[in-house]
C-alpha cells in the first residue's frame, strides 16, 4: 500500500507518507527497546538520532539530522496535527503553485525554522537551559501555511465550533501564539523554529509578486537530485510544470495560444474566487483537477 502512495501519489502524498513511515519507526523501535533490547531506549526517545540540535559540537557529529529532524515526531497528536495542517494547506498550496514549489517550499520552511531555533538558541543565554534539541514539521508546515495565506489572504476555512474563519485571521493567531509562547519555558526552540518557518512563507510570496523567488536554488537541487536517483536527465522541473498546453504551443499560432490561455486564466480566476468565498472544499472534482493541472502554469 505504502509503496502505491509513493509511487503514483504526488508531492504531497509523498511527504505526508515519509512523515508517517518515519514516525512509525521509531515507535517500532521503541518498543523493540521497551521489550526486547533495553539498549536501544536511548535512541527511539523522541526520535533522539533523527532530532537535530542547537549544540554546535552535537550538530557537527550529526548533520544529517538538520533534515531528518523535519520528518521526525515526538508522539501520535504531535504528527496528527501537523499532517492534517499539512493536508489541507498544502492541497491548496499545490494546486495553484504545483508539486515542485511545495516540496522546496517544505524542506526551505523547515531549514529556516532550524536556523531560528539554532541562532535563538545560541545567542540567548536564557534559552539554553530550556532544550538543545528540535524535531518535527511544524515549520516546515508553518512555511507552507503562512504562504498560502499570505497569497489568499481572504479565502475562508470553515472551522469546527468557530465557523467560517479567512485564512489570514487563522494564520495571523497561529503566529501570534508561537511568539507568546516564546515567553513561557516549554518548547521555546521549538515556536522559535515556527516562527522562522512562517517568516520564510511570508517573505516567499512577498518577493514571488515582486519577481523574485526565494525557492530558486533549492528548486534546482531538487531538479538535480531527481536526476541523479533517477538516473534520468529530465527533472522535477519539467516533469512537474509542463502542461500539454505549453507543450503544444508551437503547434498553434500565437492568436490561438493567447486565446487558450486567457480561458484558462478566467477559469483558474472563478474557481480561485469560489475557493475565497466558500472555501477549498466547496470545489468540486473537476475544479481541483483542473487547478492542479493548469493553476501552476498561470
Amino acid at each position: 500500500m505504502w509503496q502505491r502512495y509513493w509511487v503514483s501519489g504526488t508531492a504531497l502524498t509523498r511527504l505526508i507518507t515519509a512523515n508517517v513511515l518515519v514516525w512509525l519507526f521509531i515507535v517500532t523501535l521503541s518498543v523493540i527497546g521497551k521489550l526486547f533490547i533495553p539498549e536501544l531506549r536511548p535512541y527511539a526517545a523522541h526520535g533522539f538520532f533523527l532530532s537535530t540540535y542547537a549544540e554546535p559540537a552535537m550538530l557537527v557529529r550529526r548533520p544529517w539530522t538538520i533534515i531528518t529532524h523535519m520528518f521526525a515526531h515526538a508522539g501520535l497528536f504531535h504528527i496528527l496535527f501537523n499532517m492534517l495542517l499539512l493536508y489541507y494547506l498544502g492541497s491548496i498550496f499545490q494546486g495553484f503553485f504545483g508539486q515542485r514549489k511545495l516540496l522546496a517550499t517544505y524542506l526551505m520552511g523547515g531549514l529556516v525554522g532550524f536556523l531560528a531555533f539554532f541562532l535563538l538558541y545560541n545567542g540567548s543565554g536564557q534559552l539554553n537551559p530550556v532544550g538543545k534539541t528540535a524535531l518535527g514539521a511544524s515549520a516546515a508546515v508553518m512555511a507552507i501555511f503562512v504562504a498560502t495565506a499570505t497569497y489568499f489572504p481572504d479565502m475562508t476555512l470553515r472551522l469546527f465550533l468557530f465557523g467560517n474563519v479567512k485564512l489570514k485571521v487563522l494564520a495571523l493567531v497561529y503566529v501570534v501564539l508561537d511568539f507568546v509562547a516564546l515567553n513561557g519555558m516549554s518548547n521555546v526552540g521549538g515556536h522559535a523554529g515556527h516562527l522562522g518557518g512562517a517568516l520564510y512563507g511570508f517573505l516567499l510570496m512577498t518577493m514571488i509578486r515582486k519577481g523574485t523567488d526565494l525557492n530558486s536554488g533549492m528548486e534546482r537541487l531538487i531538479d538535480w537530485g531527481t536526476r541523479v536517483f533517477s538516473g534520468k536527465r529530465q527533472g522535477m522541473k519539467v516533469a512537474w510544470k509542463r502542461s500539454p498546453q505549453q507543450s503544444a504551443q508551437k503547434r498553434k499560432s500565437d492568436a490561438e495560444f493567447n486565446r487558450e490561455k486567457k480561458e484558462r486564466q478566467e477559469r483558474i480566476d472563478a474557481i480561485l474566487d469560489k475557493i475565497s468565498r466558500a472555501g477549498y472544499d466547496s470545489l468540486t472534482k473537476d475544479e481541483k483537477d483542473y487547478l492542479f493541472r493548469h493553476g501552476q502554469d498561470i
